[in-house]
């Protein structure tokens, strides 16, 4: 083992806690190997062990009551009386861990974000930040069922990832639930559930507000120096800025290629209005192109990263954050899925509500470029029970779903790519048909927006940490509690209108940002970066994919992959065909060594 991997340089910040028995000594001691024990029971035995590079926890004590605090916590203090719900609703987004005789519980945060994982390790059960550190705590291997399934598009079914971890023997703990330590068992009981979608716009927009003004100015006064926001140009990215503007952020933004992109002058015209802010923009011509050195990915990350095809800009975009010495970068992923519902609402709408639904349903239906009369059949038919939609999208991986259909569905339908076996297929569908049967909540509306969500919070958590391990700690305030709360309770069809975009943020902002940068209506991409970064780098993928591990591992047909990659271009495959492959096959190629044993 070399000294960076025994020291855990170049990982994600991963914490691990453990119960207060005897018996847990030995892997406390294989954890320090790599990390550092941050606190301690009473009996002076190791509570949190946490890799070097991390922040101290903030401890609480209470009587025999201990409460850790691990990430960017918006307080200082904690209620002592309070539930878990309360405390997870201070902090804003962060883990919290508490210890108490005969227990030790690891929270795990609703949206998604903050995610936990547990294990039992010589006998002992552990929980962790990170499913990579008990993978090497164990030596698990990789679990060739949620492989099959994680090629599947766009996601795979929520019952899956929030049941199945990537590892054998690494167990993910569900959003919004608690994993208990008692000695050699785990128990895991929720602390949330979904609010009920009852709000009007104003009230709504109001609490929006409150919870983003708290999210981002609190973090931005607890920061200790320069703050930075990622400036899209979008409205997200503005309201971050506009409501940071009092810490003078440094905002950055990355330019497109595509010459009808206009995220750089919508940019430009938001950091405008915070004149003691300072601009940087990233240049087509200095930015990495995706696909670039594709060699040097992040080390250590708990699954295939979205990003990884462009992991070369996002670690260009880190190290220039980190050399103007940033302490805190604000991103504003997850804006989209918090902000707007699923179309799933329309068939209760429709009922509720005819006219108003008829006029959402053209809307989306336009939008989408649908018959409407094919989306009103699905919307009348309704989205059915939970289990017979898990059935069929497991019966139909190969099978490209019915547009309407999918849109009004529970969650996205997985869609193998054709170069996936058959034995791939036959792995998810029995990943699908082993995982369990409960729906987030038995409305299909709210079920759908949840988990849309937590698919987007998963994702932002893997970019979260390449960003720290580059220098630049992220955060993101649309995964906050208050925030999540604040949209979901809110009625869908007035905090989604396919007439108006985001009106929830909108009325949110109305007297904080001019009116004139509330009028975009237009939204970037970076596909022709993508097809841009194809052109000059496709001979590397290509070198890489002839000694491809997931061909190796029965999962990919090599001609198959060989035929559609040489038609990838504008009008063929999507993109995030082969951007996920490439996560997937440079995940597989990462290898890091068991943790060494000992007694302590």
């Amino acid at each position: 083992m070399s000294d960076a991997d025994r020291l855990g340089l170049g990982r994600p910040h991963w914490w691990c806690a453990l119960p207060d028995v005897a018996a847990a000594g030995p892997v406390a001691s294989a954890l320090a190997t790599v990390g550092t024990v941050a606190a301690r029971h009473p009996s002076g035995r190791p509570w949190l062990l946490t890799a070097p590079a991390v922040r101290a926890p903030r401890i609480m004590r209470w009587g025999a009551t201990v409460v850790a605090v691990l990430g960017e916590a918006i307080v200082d203090e904690l209620n002592p009386a309070g539930t878990v719900a309360e405390w997870m609703r201070q902090v804003g987004s962060a883990h919290l861990v508490t210890a108490e005789p005969g227990r030790v519980c690891a929270v795990a945060d609703a949206a998604g974000f903050r995610r936990v994982f547990t294990a039992i390790a010589a006998g002992v059960a552990v929980a962790a930040s990170h499913a990579e550190i008990l993978r090497r705590l164990i030596d698990a291997p990789v679990d060739r069922g949620w492989v099959a399934a994680k090629l599947a598009s766009p996601e795979m079914p929520s019952v899956l990832r929030e049941s199945r971890s990537p590892f054998v023997g690494v167990s993910p703990v569900a959003a919004g639930c608690v994993a208990e330590l008692a000695g050699d068992a785990v128990r895991v009981r929720p602390w949330w559930r979904p609010p009920e979608p009852e709000k009007p716009l104003a009230e709504g927009a109001q609490l929006l507000r409150q919870a983003l003004a708290r999210g981002i100015c609190g973090r931005a006064r607890r920061a200790g120096g320069r703050v930075s926001v990622q400036l899209s140009g979008g409205l997200d990215s503005a309201a971050i800025a506009l409501l940071a503007a009092e810490a003078d952020p440094l905002m950055v933004t990355t330019a497109g290629a595509s010459p009808v992109d206009e995220d750089l002058s919508w940019a430009r015209r938001i950091a405008r209005t915070i004149p003691a802010g300072e601009h940087r923009i990233f240049t087509v011509a200095e930015m990495p192109a995706f696909f670039a050195r594709l060699e040097h990915p992040v080390a250590g990350m708990d699954e295939p990263c979205s990003f990884a095809a462009g992991g070369a800009r996002q670690r260009f975009a880190g190290a220039a954050l980190a050399e103007r010495a940033v302490t805190l970068h604000f991103n504003g992923q997850g804006g989209d899925e918090v902000l707007l519902a699923p179309w799933a609402f329309l068939s209760g709408l429709l009922r509720r509500a005819p006219r108003l639904g008829w006029r959402h349903l053209r809307g989306f239906a336009a939008l989408r470029g649908l018959r409407a009369s094919a989306v009103m059949r699905e919307a009348l038919r309704g989205p059915g029970q939970f289990d017979s939609w898990l059935e069929r999208a497991g019966s139909r991986l190969r099978r490209e779903p019915v547009a309407a259909a999918a849109a009004l569905g529970w969650e996205a339908p997985p869609l193998l790519p054709t170069w996936a076996s058959s034995e791939a297929a036959e792995l998810a569908i029995a990943a699908l048909a082993a995982a369990p049967r409960t729906p987030v909540h038995p409305d299909a509306a709210v079920h759908a927006a949840v988990v849309r969500i937590r698919a987007s919070a998963y994702r932002a958590a893997l970019y979260a940490d390449a960003m720290a391990v580059a220098g630049a700690p992220t955060v993101m305030p649309f995964f906050d509690h208050e925030v999540l709360t604040a949209c979901l309770s809110t009625r869908p069809e007035v905090r989604t209108d396919p007439w108006s975009p985001k009106p929830l943020l909108r009325n949110a902002l109305q007297r904080d940002v001019p009116t004139e940068l509330l009028a975009r209506r237009t939204k970037g991409h970076y596909n022709t970066d993508i097809y841009r970064g194809w052109r000059t780098h496709r001979d590397d993928v290509r070198a890489m994919l002839a000694e491809s591990r997931l061909v190796e591992l029965g999962l990919v047909d090599q001609q198959v992959l060989v035929d559609e990659l040489a038609a990838f271009g504008p009008s063929g495959l999507p993109p995030a065909f082969v951007t996920d492959l490439i996560a997937l096959e440079i995940w597989l190629r990462q290898e890091s060594p068991p943790l060494t044993w000992g007694d302590r």
